[in-house]
């Protein structure tokens, strides 16, 4: 029987300014006061795998009865992780994930999180549902590779090139607003042919809804997104989005520690993976989408 307070230690790769992380901490933070355990959530203010691999040590160092990390690059966080797990230490992967199979992969418990590739198609569906674009062009905040974006707009081509719609990818600095929106302007004037626009967060929503003020009369570009926010429910009610794709990161922080809870204290673990999303809302579900952004789990 457990005679002490556990403590949990959750490293993920945050980028400054995104709403999304602030909603996947009040998951975890929900858990952690409905099971009464401690919960450390450690990131690194910046996309910098390097920088959280550091902060895996960090938590390694303490020795938490359970990790839960994101994967956002193999290459860099493989190393602690690897160590956490030799040491021990429970880990389970939430949102970015190791694509390689079982047995090549990081051997943590279970992931939890969204289906990115899955995602990535069925955006491209929906955008092919409501127009059907002489070209495509996929936004992505990141300007390094990051496995959940990676995949997102590998499905969105896939989809799309499938259907003869070239697609291409334009990569601006999220956290600069102004630089972003000017990429994005700039892109879309280059290319008038461009009439679908897909965008990986809110970061990128908010770039292209300014990059594409003012853009030749006539001109539409069918946008769609990802993440629930209220940039992006007001951008669906007012027309200028169609839809959003949730990955319901709520879920990710409360359910990672909930099944960290259960694995430590009744021994319990999954089969196989929990997947968040994908997850389309629009005017058909906006209302309740909108609800829980004012409730703060969404």
């Amino acid at each position: 029987m457990l005679t002490k307070r556990l403590k949990f230690y959750a490293v993920t790769h945050d980028i400054l300014g995104d709403v999304f992380w602030e909603v996947f901490r009040r998951g975890l933070f929900d858990a952690a006061g409905r099971y009464d355990v401690d919960v450390e959530h450690l990131r690194p203010g910046k996309f910098s795998p390097e920088i959280q691999a550091g902060l895996i040590e960090g938590a390694i160092y303490a020795r938490p009865d359970g990790l839960i990390s994101t994967v956002p690059d193999i290459r860099a966080v493989e190393g602690p992780l690897r160590q956490a797990v030799a040491l021990g230490i429970p880990l389970i992967c939430i949102n970015a994930k190791d694509p390689r199979p079982e047995g090549e992969r990081i051997p943590y418990m279970f992931y939890i999180g969204g289906d990115d590739g899955n995602a990535g198609e069925l955006a491209g569906r929906y955008v092919l549902q409501k127009v059907r674009p002489r070209a495509g062009l996929c936004v992505d905040h990141y300007l390094f590779e990051h496995i959940c974006h990676n995949d997102r707009w590998q499905g969105f081509r896939r989809v799309l090139e499938a259907a003869g719609v070239p697609v291409e990818r334009l990569r601006i600095e999220g956290g600069k607003p102004e630089a972003c929106a000017a990429a994005v302007r700039a892109k879309l004037e280059a290319r008038p042919d461009i009439g679908a626009v897909l965008t990986l967060g809110p970061p990128g929503a908010q770039a292209v809804l300014a990059g594409s003020e003012g853009l030749a009369q006539g001109r539409e570009v069918k946008h769609l997104t990802f993440d629930v926010a209220q940039l992006q429910i007001d951008a669906i009610r007012s027309g200028r989005i169609m839809a959003t794709i949730d990955s319901q990161q709520y879920l990710q922080g409360y359910l990672s520690v909930e099944a960290m809870w259960l694995h430590k204290v009744k021994g319990f673990t999954l089969a196989s993976d929990i997947y968040t999303g994908p997850a389309i809302v629009d005017m058909s579900n906006l209302a309740m989408a909108e609800d829980g952004v004012r409730r703060g789990y969404r």
